[in-house]
C-alpha cells in the first residue's frame, strides 16, 4: 500500500512539475469565431497605407462598421516584404497592433502570406516586371522557396493563439492563404512551376507551426477555361500546370480559393454564355476541384465585387446594380455549395479617386466622406442578418433557371430556400426577366414576412395560404417563422451555501422556442438575491443574478424571478437558498488500480 501511495505521490509531483515547466495553451482572443463561417470581408486593417497616418480611431470605426455589417471574418495581407527586411530580422509592431484590434473586435482572421523582400527575390525580377506596367518588384517570386517557408513558419507560430511565442495578446489567425492571384502577372511575375514549389513549401511550414490551421491556395481568377495572353492564365489551368511541375502542391491546400470577378455585367445576366456566368464559373471550378482532390475539399470565393466608379462605363455600375448583384451573387454561391465568401472590399485603404475600378468596389465611401454606407452595405447587412449561419435546402417552386454551360442563359426566376439555425425558413427570390408577381404556398403554422433587399418590411398579400411575391432584378426575402414561445432554464433553482460564503453570480438561459428573437424583462429580488440583468433580447440570452448569504441564519429562503416576454409568454422561476452550517464539498477522487 505504501508503495502504491508513493507511486501516486510521484505521479502527482511529476504532474505538478510539468504544469510549472510547460505553459498552458491559451485560447485565441476572446470572441473570435471558433470555426470558419460563410461571410467575410476584405478589410485590410493591417495595411501600411492606413497605419502610419495615426488613423487608429479610423481603424476602430472600420472595425465597428464591419461588425454592424455582419461579416465574421476579415481578410488581411501579411506582407513578407514589410516584415522581414533582412533574413531573420523581423518588424512585427504595426502588424501585431492591427491584428490584435481585429481579433479583439471578435473577428476570425484570414492571413494572406505574400510579397517578397528585396534580399529574397529572384535575380531577374527587374526584367520580369517590365512585362507588365502594373507589376511592382515586391510581387516577384522568391529565389528560394525555403526562405518563404521560413517566414511562413515564424508568422503562423506568432499568430496561432497558443500562448507560445505569440504576438502580444495572442490574436489568432486561423486561416491562411499562400499568396494572392498567382495567375495574374501583376501579382505573380513568375511561372506556374514556381508557384507550385511555393505552395508546397508554404503549406508544409504552416502545418508544422500550427497543424490545426486551414491553408488555402491564393485566390485565382476564373475565366472560361482558356489560356490568356500577356502572362495571365486562367486560374484552373495555371494551378493544373503548377501541380504537374510540383506534384506535392496538389495536396498542399485545404481549400481552393477563386476570384470570379465579372465587373462589366450581372452575375446571371440573360444572354450570357452559361460557362462564363457566375453559376458557370463556380460549377466549373467545383468540377475541376473534384477531379483534382475530390468533393471533400471546400471551394471559397476570396474576392468578388462590382464597382461604383464614375463616370458610367462598361465596368462602372450604379449603386443600385452593385447592391442587387451583391445579393444575387451570394445567393448563387451559397446554392452551389461555396463554403466561404469574402466581398471585395470594405473600404479602400488607398482612398482612390472616383474613376478607380477596384477602390470603388468598397461598401463604404472614402475617409473624406466619413465612411458612409453605399446601398450595397445595407444589402450586405440584410443578407447576413437573414442568411448568416443558414443552410441552403434547395430551390423553391418559383425557380425556373436550369444551368447549361454551352448555351445562352435565358431570362429566368431564381427561388433559393434556406433554413436558419433557429428554424426559420428564408426564401431569396429575384428574376432576370421582366418584373412580375407570382403566387406561392406558405408553410402551415408559420407567420410570413416579406423583406426588401435592404431589410425594410414590404406589404404582403396572403390568400388561402398563398402569398403574392413581387419579383424583379432587386431581390426580396420571404421569411417564415414559428410562433414565439418563452423558455427559461432551469425552471427552478436550489442553491446550498454557508452564511460565510462570498456573494456569487449565477445565470438563467432565456430562449425563444420559436424561430425569432424576443425582447424580455425580468423582475424579482430579496435581501439575498439581486438581478444583475433586468432585460435582454435575442433568440438565446442570459439572465444573471447574484446570491449573497451574508448574515443569514441557517434555513431555507425562497424568492421568485419572473421573466416577461410579451406575446412569447411569462415564466416564473422559484429560487431557493439553503443556508447550512456545514457543507460537504464534492471533489473528483483520484483512483489507483
Amino acid at each position: 500500500m505504501r508503495q502504491r501511495l508513493f507511486c501516486l505521490y510521484c505521479l502527482c509531483l511529476i504532474g505538478a512539475i510539468l504544469l510549472v515547466a510547460w505553459p498552458t495553451a491559451s485560447l485565441a482572443a476572446p470572441g473570435q469565431p471558433p470555426r470558419l463561417t460563410t461571410f467575410g470581408m476584405n478589410t485590410y486593417f493591417s495595411g501600411l497605407e492606413r497605419l502610419p497616418q495615426n488613423r487608429n480611431d479610423d481603424l476602430a470605426a472600420l472595425i465597428n462598421a464591419t461588425r454592424e455589417l455582419g461579416a465574421e471574418w476579415v481578410r488581411e495581407e501579411i506582407s513578407w516584404a514589410n516584415l522581414e527586411p533582412s533574413k531573420g530580422a523581423f518588424t512585427w509592431g504595426l502588424m501585431d497592433a492591427a491584428l490584435a484590434q481585429a481579433a479583439n473586435g471578435g473577428f476570425g482572421i484570414i492571413g494572406m502570406l505574400l510579397t517578397t523582400p528585396g534580399w529574397a527575390r529572384v535575380t531577374d525580377c527587374g526584367s520580369r516586371i517590365t512585362r507588365n506596367s502594373g507589376s511592382l518588384n515586391y510581387w516577384c517570386p522568391p529565389a528560394n522557396p525555403q526562405d518563404f517557408a521560413d517566414f511562413v513558419r515564424v508568422a503562423v507560430e506568432r499568430y496561432d493563439g497558443d500562448g507560445l511565442n505569440d504576438a502580444p495578446g495572442s490574436p489568432r489567425v486561423a486561416v491562411w492563404q499562400i499568396w494572392n492571384e498567382p495567375n495574374n502577372w501583376a501579382t505573380w511575375p513568375g511561372e506556374a512551376n514556381e508557384y507550385g514549389a511555393l505552395l508546397a513549401a508554404g503549406y508544409a511550414a504552416a502545418k508544422e507551426a500550427d497543424p490545426t490551421a486551414i491553408v488555402a491556395t491564393g485566390g485565382v481568377y476564373i475565366f472560361d477555361g482558356g489560356t490568356r495572353t500577356g502572362g495571365n492564365r486562367d486560374g484552373l489551368e495555371f494551378l493544373g500546370a503548377a501541380f504537374a511541375a510540383a506534384p506535392a502542391a496538389q495536396t498542399s491546400f485545404d481549400a481552393l480559393a477563386i476570384h470570379p470577378f465579372m465587373p462589366d455585367t450581372a452575375p446571371d445576366r440573360a444572354g450570357l454564355y452559361g460557362l462564363v456566368s457566375l453559376w458557370g464559373r463556380i460549377s466549373n471550378a467545383r468540377g475541376w476541384l473534384d477531379s483534382q482532390r475530390g468533393p471533400s475539399v471546400p471551394l471559397w470565393i476570396s474576392e468578388l465585387g462590382w464597382s461604383t466608379c464614375t463616370p458610367a462605363s462598361a465596368v462602372c455600375r450604379s449603386e443600385q446594380e452593385q447592391a442587387d448583384w451583391l445579393v444575387r451573387s451570394h445567393g448563387i454561391a451559397l446554392a452551389l455549395g461555396v463554403q466561404h465568401i469574402n466581398w471585395f472590399q470594405l473600404e479602400d485603404k488607398f482612398d482612390s479617386p472616383a474613376g478607380d475600378l477596384w477602390g470603388n468596389m468598397a461598401l463604404l465611401r472614402n475617409r473624406s466622406q466619413g465612411y458612409t454606407r453605399k446601398l450595397a452595405a445595407n444589402a450586405y447587412a440584410t443578407l447576413t442578418a437573414q442568411l448568416g449561419r443558414a443552410t441552403f435546402t434547395g430551390f423553391g417552386p418559383l425557380h425556373s433557371y436550369v444551368h447549361q454551360n454551352n448555351a445562352l442563359i435565358p431570362a429566368a426566376r431564381y427561388h433559393l430556400r434556406f433554413q436558419t439555425a433557429t428554424g426559420a425558413l428564408v426564401d431569396l427570390l429575384w428574376t432576370t426577366g421582366s418584373a412580375e408577381t407570382r403566387t406561392m404556398p406558405l408553410e402551415a403554422g408559420r407567420s410570413a414576412q416579406l423583406l426588401s433587399r435592404d431589410g425594410a418590411t414590404l406589404p404582403l398579400t396572403i390568400s388561402g395560404g398563398q402569398a403574392q411575391i413581387p419579383l424583379s432584378g432587386t431581390p426580396v426575402y420571404l421569411r417564415q417563422d414559428t410562433p414565439p414561445q418563452l423558455a427559461v432554464t432551469p425552471a427552478s433553482v436550489t442553491i446550498p451555501m454557508l452564511a460565510t460564503d462570498p456573494a456569487t453570480s449565477y445565470a438563467l438561459v432565456v430562449q425563444n422556442l420559436g424561430s425569432t428573437s424576443i425582447n424580455w424583462t425580468a423582475s424579482g429580488s430579496a435581501s439575498w438575491l439581486t438581478l444583475e440583468t433586468t432585460s435582454g433580447s435575442g433568440h438565446t440570452s442570459l439572465l444573471r443574478y447574484r446570491i449573497d448569504p451574508n448574515s443569514l441564519t441557517p434555513g431555507n429562503y425562497t424568492a421568485t424571478i419572473t421573466v416577461n416576454a410579451g406575446s412569447a409568454g411569462t415564466q416564473s422561476i422559484p429560487v431557493t437558498l439553503r443556508v447550512a452550517t456545514t457543507l460537504y464539498r464534492a471533489y473528483a477522487p483520484v483512483i489507483y488500480r
